[in-house]
Parts: structure tokens; sequence; C-alpha cells
């Protein structure tokens, strides 16, 4: 049987960086003397030293043991907790490049609405057996979920594993090629979808003719009209609306033989956001989502319980939201449900935005939304009265410093942060970043003005494991420890010149252990790419150990490029930093071979472009694309540059701005999580980046 670890941390009620913290080094430990040749040794997070973890506690083996645990443990606790659009607005938006405005859908919303955990189980057991009512064969048969994140798909999820039928995830904003590809390599028969998908929901029938159920989670922009032209152009699919499902479980007799899962059994088959070519296929099981769970818990079971409240808004197809939602789900930490476009109080009319509606604990974010966040919050204080701003100012100045000397902050003159955290809903304890590099700038500054910003490190392939920074230790540039459920080496890159021989060690980042999965699906040339037959998944990340055993992420081997003289420049490394500068929204870094230095694509933040152009030659908004500004940009970027003292290499030789307003997901440049899609960038902007490097 396997082995449960306990936690024996208590929850504390703040983490305000505001007194001396005890790290508790060494994070992570050799579980051997030495490694083989080209390799570090194992290193294992110092409280599983001995033993990995495995599940969470005693009688938890499937996702369906999870659920009726937290039904048995937090009984009426409210458990998930979501909003109803009560009417949309229409208004309109800031004018495009040729004075055009383009409508904007601004949401009225109901106030949160929960449901207990024991409801919850009573949901989740129901949508299972209509899901069989309608046909669908267990340990067999799979539905797609293209919807948004949701409490519907959640438990859609849930229904499903309880009744052995495994799900299939999609962005919402997928396109068409990536849907029909996730479709039929996994031979899907049904697909859950809401009003962000049901648009493109006829071209999905007719390219997938397979599909023989549609479930739809309706809200007043589905309309009946929508739905019958459906039924009456594809009569040979059913179609149901969510609650139809649920009342159609609970009226239907209980299945004399349940067909509850295995550890074994697949659950989902997620698939990955990728930046090229067709996504790959991650078949996740239940042993490996309980021991990811496990992992979580080791660093920060003791920090949670039901006194927090979480924001659950990122998509529940990336790996990080849906891994970290078992995690809540296990601590009986009440989810409340939100969306980007919902979050503040600006972005809503007549109603409070979701921070502010629900005032979280804790919230997880990507470094763009950070990125975002932290130039937002200076905009407002820049809207201060002047002796505010500068009872800010210097109470960040001093707040840092007083940590960084060991020095007790008094809690009085946290006040000056009371404008900026009310923002978020005031009560934050803490926050988590994944995704990729958060550049220590941004870091810095969120984790005293708002709430600590602690680092994660995970992949589709180790169920969001990895590694994760306790909060009780937070700082900035390493992870810390390993997740409990995975150890971890490294490997010798020797192209880029990282060895694990060297003081410290360096190199590809593999991991091992039960969260990690062993295969792609269908899928054999990437799969002997990326697993050894002992298990080991080479993550393709470039790591190092500090030594306190800290890991560091400092690139990902695909992100490394070789620039005329051979020396490598890393990208993201680069994109993190120069995203902090202040005319900055967002930034694309290109270097090749025939360049000794990079250039910067970027997406400025029009009103701080606009007014460094009238401050320099009175040149109005229009002339965003000339020359002028790409010189007021370029010198801005080489004021990062001289900040974070970059060698020469790495300062930017030239800048392209990009006419787009943004990259997302609806113009092909990022992933749903707001990954950059390099190659989609680069096509894009081909003819301006070799203008500009004539």
């Amino acid at each position: 049987m396997e082995k449960a670890h306990t936690n024996p941390q208590t929850r504390q009620e703040s983490f305000q960086l505001n007194h001396p913290l005890d790290n508790h080094r060494p994070y992570n430990v050799p579980i051997s003397s030495s490694g083989n040749p080209g390799e570090t040794p194992v290193f294992r997070n110092v409280k599983v030293k001995d033993d990995l973890s495995v599940v969470p506690e005693d009688g938890i083996r499937t996702v369906k043991d999870l659920i009726r645990r937290s039904a048995d443990k937090f009984g009426s606790n409210p458990a998930f907790g979501s909003r109803t659009e009560i009417q949309a607005h229409l208004k309109d938006g800031p004018p495009d490049a040729n004075g055009n405005k383009k409508q904007l859908t601004i949401s009225e919303l109901s106030p949160y609405e929960f449901i207990s955990y024991i409801e919850y189980e009573k949901l989740v057991t129901a949508i299972g057996l209509g899901l069989v009512s309608l046909g669908l064969t267990p340990s067999q048969d799979k539905i797609c979920m293209w919807a948004q994140t949701s409490a519907s798909w959640l438990s859609t999820f849930h229904g499903a594993a309880s009744q052995s039928i495994a799900i299939v995830t999609a962005y919402s904003n997928l396109g068409l090629s990536g849907l029909q590809h996730a479709l039929e390599s996994t031979d899907s028969v049904a697909i859950f979808v809401d009003s962000s998908s049901i648009a493109r929901l006829a071209l999905t029938l007719d390219a997938v003719p397979a599909l023989r159920l549609v479930v739809y989670k309706n809200d007043t922009r589905i309309s009946g009209d929508v739905i019958q032209k459906f039924k009456q152009d594809f009569s040979k699919v059913k179609f149901i609306e969510f609650d139809e499902l649920v009342s159609l479980g609970r009226s239907a007799p209980a299945i004399s033989e349940p067909h509850s899962p295995s550890p074994d059994d697949i659950c989902a088959i997620m698939y990955t956001s990728g930046s090229t070519g067709n996504p790959k296929g991650v078949p996740l099981r239940h042993k490996n989502i309980v021991a990811a769970v496990s992992g979580w818990n080791i660093t920060w079971g003791g920090h949670f319980d039901s006194n927090d409240v979480v924001l659950a808004y990122l998509p529940l197809a990336h790996i990080m939201e849906f891994i970290s939602e078992h995690g809540f789900l296990y601590w009986g930490v009440p989810m409340g449900y939100g969306t980007p476009r919902t979050l503040f109080d600006h972005s809503v009319q007549n109603c409070k935005g979701d921070l502010t509606e629900l005032r979280p604990t804790y919230m997880v974010g990507v470094p763009a939304i950070w990125e975002s966040a932290r130039k937002s919050i200076v905009a407002s204080i820049g809207a201060y009265p002047p002796d505010k701003q500068t009872a800010f100012w210097d109470a960040l100045r001093d707040k840092q410093r007083n940590f960084e000397e060991g020095v007790v902050f008094p809690s009085e003159r946290e006040a000056a942060f009371s404008g900026v955290r009310g923002i978020f809903g005031g009560r934050l304890r803490f926050m988590m970043t994944g995704g990729s590099g958060i550049a220590k700038h941004t870091q810095e500054f969120i984790s005293f003005s708002l709430a600590p910003i602690t680092g994660g490190f995970g992949m589709t392939e180790t169920c969001g494991t990895g590694a994760m920074m306790d909060p009780t230790q937070w700082h900035t540039g390493s992870l810390g420890g390993l997740s409990g459920c995975v150890e971890a080496k490294l490997i010798d890159h020797e192209e880029a010149g990282y060895h694990a021989s060297s003081n410290p060690p360096e190199g590809e980042l593999c991991i091992r252990g039960a969260s990690v999965v062993d295969s792609y699906w269908r899928n054999e040339d990437e799969t002997s790419k990326a697993f050894t037959v002992d298990g080991w998944l080479k993550t393709g990340d470039i790591g190092r150990f500090d030594e306190h055993g800290a890991l560091w992420i400092i690139d990902r081997k695909k992100n490394l490029v070789k620039n005329v003289n051979g020396q490598y420049i890393a990208l993201e490394k680069l994109e993190a930093l120069y995203r902090s500068a202040p005319v900055v929204a967002n930034v694309c870094i290109y270097a090749d071979s025939t360049r000794v230095k990079p250039t910067a694509i970027i997406i400025p933040i029009e009103p701080v472009l606009n007014k460094l152009l009238q401050s320099t030659s009175g040149t109005e908004s229009s002339a965003s694309e000339t020359a002028q500004a790409q010189r007021v940009v370029l010198q801005q970027l080489h004021e990062k540059a001289r900040e974070y003292d970059l060698p020469s290499l790495e300062v930017v030789e030239a800048v392209v701005i990009s006419p787009l307003k943004e990259w997302d997901v609806t113009n092909g440049m990022t992933t749903a999580v707001g990954k950059l899609k390099r190659r989609a960038i680069l096509e894009y902007h081909q003819e301006s980046i070799d203008e500009v490097r004539k």
C-alpha cells in the first residue's frame, strides 16, 4: 500500500513580507553521492528524501475517491461558486488605427452562489449516470471539453470520471484543425460546449461525423432558435442542455454494477498548448492526479483550509488550473469561478468585478497577467494625491529594505498599500506564478505591495507538478523545493555549455515520479524522444541546483538561440526583463545566427508611448509606427538593459512595433494561457524585422 505523508504545518493568516523568514534550507537534497557520467545525483525535496509521496492519505486512489472524501469531510461547507450573467451591455470600445470603433460586450453579473460539497458529489453522480444513460460506454467512449472554465466544466469531468469515461481537453479558442485532431485521434463521441464555442459547433460536427452527443451549457447568449437549428441540421446528433443532463441522471435508476474507475484508468487526455504543429495528447491516469495532489499537499497542505477562498479563472484545459482545483477540493477550500474579462470593477457594469465580489485569499496567474497588474497598479498610484504617492513609494522602499536586512517593517505602515490591495479584494494572502519566467522587479513589486508571488513549475506531462515555493520561504529567482511526489536530476546539454559537473550544476531537467505520465497519446515518435525506459521525463528546460539545493529554471532548450559568434541568447529570460519596461505591453525577442544582437518585437502601451513621443518631439499618436517611435522604445529597452546590467549580446539592436493591438489566441499569436507562438509572430512581422535590420 502507498505511504501517505502528512503535512504538520498550520495555517497562518498572512504571509506579508514585513518580518524575516526562516527559509528552512536546504530545499532539496541528493539521495545518492554521485550521478552517472554527465548527470547530477537524483534530488528530492528534503521533506520526502526517504520516500516520495504517492497519495495524500490512505483511501484516496482515484479522482472519485477524492470527491467522496471531500463530501464526507467538508459536508455542507461551500464548495463551488458561480455568477449568472443578468444582462450583456454593449458599449463602444477605443478606435482602431483607422478610427473605427468596435462594440464591446460588458457583463452585468449576479453575486456568487455556492453549492456544498455534499451537493457537489450528488451533482457529479447525476452527471455520470446521465452520460451512461445517453449511451456512453465506460472505459471506451470519450467526451471532449470545449468550453471555458466553470463549475459545470469541472463537474462534467468528475461525472465522466466517476463512470470510467475519459475526457479530452480542448481550449475554448482552439482552431478547427487542432480540435479536429484532438477529437479524431481520441475517437471522441461526445462534446461539451458553451457560448464561447457554440458558434463554431456546426463546422466541428461537419468535420467529425463520429460525434453523436452534444452537451451544451446554456446561458443568456445561446438562444433556443440556435439549438433548434442544430437539431434540424444534425438529426443524428443528440443535443442536451447541461441541466437536462443532470435531471436525467437524477431520475435514472442506480447502476447495479457501478463502473468505478481504477488508479490505472485514463481519466483525461489533455492536449498541450503547443506553439507549433498539432498539439500532443497527454493521457492522465487517476493515479497521476492523486499523486499530484499529494505532491502539492507536501508543500502547501498546511497553508489552506475552509477559511480561504480561491478565484478560479484560468483555462481548465491547462494543467496548472486543472490540478490546482483538485488540490483545493482536497483541502476544502471554496472556489469561485470568474473570467479574465470580468475580474475588475471597471470591466463589468452595475455590479462588482469578480475580485471585489469574491474577495479571494489566493489566486494564480501567468507572468503576462502580473506584468499587466504591476503597470495598472503604478498607473492607479499616479492618480493619488502627491502625499499619498510619496507615502506609498516610501513604504515600498522601506519594506523591501527591511526585509533584505532582516528587520521588522511596522505593521501600521501597511496602510499605504490598502488602496492597491482593495483593487484585488483586500484579502489576498499569497499568489502563484507559472507558465514562464517572471521579471524579478515585477515579482518584488507585487509581493511587497499586494501579496507574495511564489513560483511554480510543472508540465502537462508531470500533471502540473515539478517544483513549488512554500510562501514561508519566499524569495526571488529560484523555485525552492521540488514537489513532494517527484524526484529530479540534471543532464548535460553539451551544445549550449551546460554541464552537470559544473559548480553549481546545470543541465536539462529530468523528472520522475508517480505524477509523471509514461507516454503521449498514440505518438510513439514523441514518446521515445521525451521518456526514458526507466521513467524519466526529459523536460526540455534548463535547470540549476544552487548551494542550498534550490531548483532554478534558467531557460528552455528550444529558446536558446545561437548568434553569429556562436554565443547563446536566452529568449524567455530577455522577454521577462524587457517586458518590465513602462512602454511595453508584450514583447517577443528574435535572434538568429546572422547577427550578434537580438531584435525586439513589441506591443506598446499606447498612452505611455504617446506621452513619450509628445515629450520628445510633440508627435501625436498616429506616429506610433514611425522611426521616431521605434527610437523612443529602443531607448526604453536600453534603459532596462543598463538596469539589469545585461552583456552586450543581450542588448536589443532594433525594435519592431507591432501593428496589432495585442497578441492573443484570436489572432493566433499566443496560446490560451498567453505563451508566445514565436513562429506565428515572426511570420507576421518578418517584413518589418528585415526592414529594421538592414
